[in-house]
C-alpha cells in the first residue's frame, strides 16, 4: 500500500515515486494557453521532451498546495477583475480534479488504478458524487478490489 500523500506512481513508468522531492507536476498548453495533460513523474529521471511545464511535486501538497492549484481555475476575489473575470487556465477540468485530489486526498492516489473495475463502478452506480471520493471509502476500494 502506498503512503497516502507521500507516495505516488508515476505517470511515465508506473513505479512508485517514493517521496515528494523525488516528483515533479508536468503539463502541456493549448494554443491558448490553456493547461491539459497533467502528469505526476519522477523528477529528471522521466521527463518527456514534450511538457514546458514542471513544478515540484511538494508545491502541489498541503494547504499551500491546494490554494496554488485553485489558481489554476480562479483567480479569486482579489485578482479576479476586469479582463481576468472569467479566468481559468485550466482545459479539461476532470482531468485537474483528478490531479488535485491525487495531490490533496488520502488515499486517492492508489485507489484510482481501480476505477475501471466492472464491480467496483457497478457497485458505485448510484453513489452520491462526493461517495467514492472520501477517505475511507477510498481505502475500502483499495483493500475490496
Amino acid at each position: 500500500m502506498l503512503k497516502p500523500l507521500q507516495e505516488w506512481i508515476c505517470d511515465t513508468c508506473g513505479k512508485t515515486i517514493t517521496s515528494a522531492d523525488d516528483g515533479y507536476v508536468i503539463w502541456r498548453h493549448d494554443i491558448d494557453q490553456r493547461d491539459f495533460d497533467f502528469k505526476i513523474i519522477h523528477k529528471f529521471v522521466c521527463e518527456p521532451p514534450s511538457f514546458p511545464s514542471s513544478v515540484p511535486l511538494g508545491e502541489f501538497l498541503g494547504s499551500k498546495g491546494s490554494t496554488y492549484l485553485l489558481s489554476f481555475i480562479s483567480l479569486g476575489k482579489i485578482k479576479a477583475r476586469g479582463r481576468y473575470r472569467n479566468y481559468c487556465h485550466v482545459l479539461d477540468f476532470d482531468e485537474f480534479v483528478d490531479l488535485y485530489r491525487r495531490v490533496q486526498i488520502p488515499y486517492y492516489e492508489e485507489a484510482r488504478k481501480k476505477f475501471n473495475n466492472p464491480a467496483l463502478l457497478a457497485e458505485m452506480e448510484d453513489a452520491s458524487e462526493l461517495h467514492p471520493y472520501q477517505e475511507d471509502v477510498l481505502k475500502q476500494i483499495i483493500e475490496k478490489y
